[in-house]
């Protein structure tokens, strides 16, 4: 692994002694301290090592490393390793909606296509419009990444009915061209306050 830089100095040094407190401490300075100082890739990859612990840890290391990739566009070094533990900290994350948008996302960009993919046939059956929404996967790379599987969102699309079919095929839509499917929600949505 490359030498971390300085900002986990803190974090290696609570990983190696399983203190779960200073763990926290440290992932909280570096959620507060993003802006002014953006973490490098083997920073990142010293968070992705937190995602093993599960929990609240997890949760933040999340948080750290979907902050760094949407902002700064920064992704861990050693992207299929990072892949493997996000994948296995979304399978951890069970209702927690912002620790699975953030996985989606991070699988996404870290090549994690199939991932995400089997994320949505999970949620599709449980789709309510409030807590788990098809809004969830509705972001430029999570889009990207479901637009190269189209042919299995079609054959999920197949084995549903009613509201959650509907759901995938707006997914499928939005995963097609992002552009096309908010002009026409944006067009649909003038013509009902016209009606009005």
């Amino acid at each position: 692994m490359v030498a971390a830089h300085f900002q986990t100095r803190d974090l290696e040094v609570a990983l190696k002694a399983g203190d779960r407190d200073a763990v926290h401490a440290a992932l909280h300075d570096l959620i507060l301290y993003r802006a002014v100082d953006p973490l490098a890739p083997a920073d990142l990859d010293v968070v992705a090592g937190v995602l093993d612990l599960g929990g609240r840890a997890a949760t933040m290391a999340l948080q750290v490393m979907y902050a760094s990739a949407v902002r700064q566009g920064t992704l861990p070094a050693e992207r299929e390793e990072a892949a493997g533990r996000v994948r296995a900290a979304l399978g951890r994350s069970g209702d927690d909606r912002t620790a699975v948008r953030h996985a989606l996302h991070l699988l996404a960009v870290l090549g994690g296509a199939r991932a995400v993919v089997e994320q949505l046939a999970h949620d599709a059956r449980r789709f309510d419009g409030e807590r788990v929404r098809k809004e969830d996967y509705f972001s430029q790379a999570v889009a990207s990444a479901l637009g190269r599987h189209d042919s299995d969102l079609a054959a999920l699309e197949a084995t549903l009915s009613g509201q959650a079919a509907e759901d995938v095929r707006a997914i499928r839509e939005y995963a097609q061209d992002p552009a096309a499917y908010e002009e026409r929600v944006r067009l649909m949505q003038d013509d009902e306050v016209e009606v009005l």
